[in-house]
Parts: structure tokens; C-alpha cells; sequence
């Protein structure tokens, strides 16, 4: 559920502005060198997220557990 509205989000928001930023590098109006940041912060982010995600996986069944079991 939570992956379908990512998906909605990066589509909506960020795939635009890369296209963009892509438009503007060609033109001249942004160097390469600030588009391979943008796109190295954006794998990094999205990297990060799935690692915090993964790692707060475990902890959360738990704590829904021990809650279920409480009830």
C-alpha cells in the first residue's frame, strides 16, 4: 500500500523536476556536474529510506505483537 503511494509521489513530484533538470542541462542553463549531484542525492535518499524502512521492519512487528497480545 505504502509502495503504490511512494510510487505516486515520485511521479508526481520528482520525475518532473529531473525531467526538467534534464532539459536545463541540455540547454546549458545547468552544469552536468550539478545534475550528477541531484541524481546521486536522489539514489542516496531512496537508498537510505529502503535501509531505515528495513530496520524498522523487525521492531514494529514486535511492538504490534506484544500490543496484540496485551489486548
Amino acid at each position: 500500500m505504502f509502495d503504490d503511494g511512494a510510487a505516486v509521489i515520485i511521479a508526481l513530484f520528482i520525475d518532473p523536476h529531473m525531467s526538467g533538470m534534464t532539459d536545463d542541462v541540455i540547454e546549458g542553463k545547468v552544469s552536468e556536474t550539478q545534475f550528477r549531484r541531484a541524481v546521486v542525492w536522489l539514489a542516496g535518499s531512496r537508498l537510505s529510506g529502503t535501509l531505515l524502512a528495513q530496520l524498522l521492519l523487525v521492531p514494529s512487528a514486535l511492538l504490534i505483537t506484544l500490543v496484540a497480545k496485551a489486548i
